[in-house]
């Protein structure tokens, strides 16, 4: 599930903004004060209209970049809610967008063979991609995911459906001088205190981790993750379960019950690492079919995208965000005793997201401080060896020499063959 948290200062984007307008009529019986509000209304699609909404449409402009995936030769970019973008990746040098595929509220994406598994708001959709251009819907499993909550108050009504977006309307409210009234009020469920924000998960990377044959590749701050013939969805408190042994015909599997704050998946030989705001959950996979807890490394309250590579677990933490805390740096972990992870080395960062190791090769977004290229050859002494700017980072893949960046104004790649980040192409927002 997403989040949808409302943190009470976001003028820009605010759902309402309590603005009391003072106007008072001092006339000889009579005062007034009027109240002018911004509120947000929720537009609502219906149950029948989301199910039936998957179609793959001609290559379009990337507006609101999410998450990435990568499955030879196809770069799979989520447009945040919308659907995915498949772009053509034979040539780095030339990234050519082929199709779109539209899919209402999704955020997360995960292969096998050549099926797409995507959440479509409450629905996990199974999509064939044997052809890019003519992606085509073979299965759905309805509400197995929770409908998304919204903060501060806010509220909305499930039987209308899932709500797609938020139509602004001005009003305002004259009360008499003296009147009891003080705010907040709440109009079609929401609180006029409050401001508003999606909380989406985005950033990535990836390291070299236990998946299925077929499977693709994706990034650090993905919810979705395959193991032989299991998929792992994380959702509120819980991770789903499906069996996959038959692609196109995915079935619930089970659920583990989990932290109320989980964020991100990332499976690594027999184990699951589980990135939360408050630490990492570590689980033993042996039995892809039944997940067994293991232990926990706990941190400060932070937004905490987690890879793992041999005995270390590299783990930014980001604060300022609705995640809470205030620490911005990047952890390397020592996982020698699986049961009792101990933090060897804190790096400090400006504001991080995804990160990717691979190899010696470790790499780090760490926003507007530019894309972070470290040599890791020893884990426990990092040394910064290249930054370059693309725009504030937030998800990257390496491949082989070959790195995938996807960042708040375009989509970069870069060869590092030769030990030094090289531009090869880009597609602008």
């Amino acid at each position: 599930m997403k989040t949808f948290r409302f943190p009470n200062r976001l003028p820009f984007i605010a759902l309402a903004v309590f603005l009391p307008l003072f106007f008072s009529a001092c006339l000889k019986d009579s005062c007034e004060t009027t109240y002018s509000y911004k509120l947000y209304q929720p537009v609502y699609m219906s149950y029948n209209d989301l199910r039936s909404a998957v179609n793959t449409l001609p290559a379009t402009e990337i507006q609101n970049a999410g998450k990435i995936y990568y499955k030879a030769p196809y770069i799979f970019l989520n447009e945040v809610d919308k659907g995915i973008h498949i772009i053509d990746n034979t040539n780095p040098s030339s990234p050519q967008k082929i199709a779109f595929i539209n899919i209402p509220g999704n955020i997360d994406i995960a292969m096998k063979d050549n099926i797409l598994y995507a959440d479509s708001y409450i629905d996990l959709v199974a999509i064939d991609v044997t052809n890019p251009v003519g992606a085509t819907e073979v299965s759905r499993i309805e509400n197995i995911f929770p409908q998304r909550t919204y903060t501060s108050g806010f509220t909305v009504d499930d039987d209308n459906g899932v709500v797609i977006e938020w139509v602004e309307k001005d009003t305002t409210i004259t009360e008499p001088c003296g009147s009891n009234f003080s705010g907040p009020i709440f109009f079609d469920g929401f609180s006029s205190s409050t401001g508003t924000s999606v909380n989406g998960s985005s950033g990535g990377g990836s390291g070299s981790s236990t998946s299925a044959p077929g499977s693709g590749i994706a990034g650090s701050m993905t919810r979705f993750a395959i193991v032989e013939n299991a998929l792992y969805c994380l959702a509120d408190a819980s991770m789903l379960l499906f069996n996959i042994e038959n692609a196109s015909n995915p079935f619930s599997a089970g659920v583990v019950d989990m932290p109320w704050n989980i964020e991100t998946i990332f499976p690594y030989n027999n184990y699951l690492f589980i990135g939360s705001t408050t630490g990492i959950q570590i689980y033993d996979n042996s039995n892809p079919a039944l997940p067994v807890y293991v232990s926990q490394f706990v941190h400060a309250t932070n937004c905490d995208p987690v890879v793992v590579q041999g005995n270390y677990a590299y783990s930014t933490l980001r604060g300022g965000t609705t995640c809470g805390g205030i620490v911005n740096q990047l952890d390397v972990i020592d996982l020698s005793t699986m049961i009792s992870p101990q933090l060897v080395e804190s790096y400090p960062m400006n504001n991080p997201y995804g990160l990717a190791i691979e190899g010696e090769n470790l790499f780090v977004c760490d926003g507007s401080a530019g894309l972070k290229y470290y040599n890791a050859a020893d884990p426990e002494n990092l040394v910064l060896h290249q930054v370059v700017f693309p725009g504030e980072t937030r998800d990257v893949i390496p491949l082989n020499g070959l790195l995938l960046a996807v960042t708040t104004d375009g989509f970069y790649e870069y060869d590092y063959t030769s030990g030094a980040l090289q531009q090869l192409s880009f597609v602008p927002y």
